[in-house]
């Protein structure tokens, strides 16, 4: 096993620190962004780095059981030979520390069977998913992903131009090349949430429509440009409590694409209805 640390231009004692770290164990390669490149640009100069065949990512504030990397190779490659498959991305379950409280994160993407591949699920991060009653959702942080680095460069690695959500672009890329999208549906990272200029007010919205403007081509096609946008801006106001924006926003979404509202009373109260 290698570990490679990336310091993003730290302004405190890191950069020493890994440097001392490295200097003393074999499996540890470092680099460092100057200037600062953010959370993209990191991951990116990982890839570069890595020599290994999978890569699984893990941010500064986060730990991992001792048990992650055995039992997502070990998914990974099952998964593999059981499909034939040949672009696969692996998420974990994880455990999710607010201030003093511990949580645990609903199931991640591919914890059901049969696993959510290709298109469907661009659509799904996209936020305009048409597949009825079946689940194909949850959460899929780079935090939680292993994938083979063969995979992550056909994607096309992450774009740095995004400071968040970078991981829902490759994956919307991934995804329109044909990925599988699997897990280990066990909590195998603690994630500590921590506050940063890049999460701070709109931002997070920010980022979510500038996902839906760089593959709006592939919205256009499908005519949902358009519900995408107003979903974005219904998912961010629910997560600042203001419902009523929230339902606003999602309902002028489905009034923009009438054509998902089947689907989404299907999810939401069972094939009856």
């Amino acid at each position: 096993m290698e570990i490679v640390i990336v310091d993003d231009s730290s302004t405190d004692t890191t950069w020493e620190m890994v440097a001392a770290f490295a200097a003393t164990h074999d499996n540890v390669r470092i680099g460092r962004n100057t200037p600062n490149g953010g959370v993209a640009a990191v991951r990116n100069k990982i890839v570069d780095l890595a020599s290994g065949e999978f890569i699984c990512f893990m941010d500064d504030d986060d730990t991992s059981r001792p048990d992650r990397v055995e039992l997502q190779v070990s998914r990974i490659l099952a998964y593999e030979e059981k499909h034939g498959a040949d672009l696969v991305l692996c998420y974990c379950g994880r455990h999710v520390v607010t201030g003093g409280s511990i949580s645990t994160a609903p199931s991640p993407i591919g914890s059901v069977s049969p696993e959510p591949y290709g298109e469907v699920v661009a659509n799904y991060v996209l936020g305009v998913t048409a597949s009825g009653g079946k689940r194909i959702g949850g959460p899929m942080g780079c935090g939680t992903m292993m994938a083979r680095k063969s995979t992550l460069q056909r994607a096309g690695l992450f774009d740095e131009k995004f400071r968040r959500a970078e991981e829902m672009d490759l994956a919307v890329r991934a995804a329109l090349l044909g990925a599988h999208f699997i897990s280990v549906d066990q909590p195998l990272i603690t994630q500590y949430k921590t506050p940063s200029t890049d999460k701070a007010g709109t931002r997070p919205l920010d980022y979510a429509l500038m996902l839906r403007n760089k593959h709006r081509h592939y919205l256009d096609k499908q005519g949902l440009y358009l519900a995408s946008t107003l979903f974005a801006r219904a998912s961010f106001w629910s997560s600042k409590n203001q419902m009523l924006k929230s339902r606003l926003y999602r309902a002028l979404g489905y009034l923009a694409a009438p054509h998902l509202v089947p689907a989404y009373f299907r999810r939401r109260f069972g094939r009856s209805a």
